[in-house]
């Protein structure tokens, strides 16, 4: 997560870490975490497809997220085609 990494790489780390749980390793490949402004978590993918089958999961994905972070940390998780 490049604004995430300046000054708090640890966070970075438990997000990527926590991503990494919420949608499993086989995933990894085609979203990733790179932002998180105001409670919003911003994850890049790299095809529409993939946008529709984490959007189809968001709900799901979004509790185990809050879990990892807590609630007051993760409000919501916005997809975006984006480098990875």
């Amino acid at each position: 997560m490049r604004k995430l990494e300046t000054g708090r790489g640890s966070q970075a780390e438990a997000l990527n870490a926590g991503w990494a749980r919420a949608i499993g390793q086989e995933n990894l490949r085609h979203a990733k975490p790179v932002e998180l402004k105001d409670g919003i978590l911003i994850v890049h993918v790299d095809s529409s497809s993939w946008i529709h089958k984490l959007s189809m999961e968001k709900a799901k994905i979004l509790v185990k997220m809050k879990n990892e972070a807590g609630e007051d940390v993760i409000k919501d998780i916005k997809l975006r085609i984006g480098e990875l």
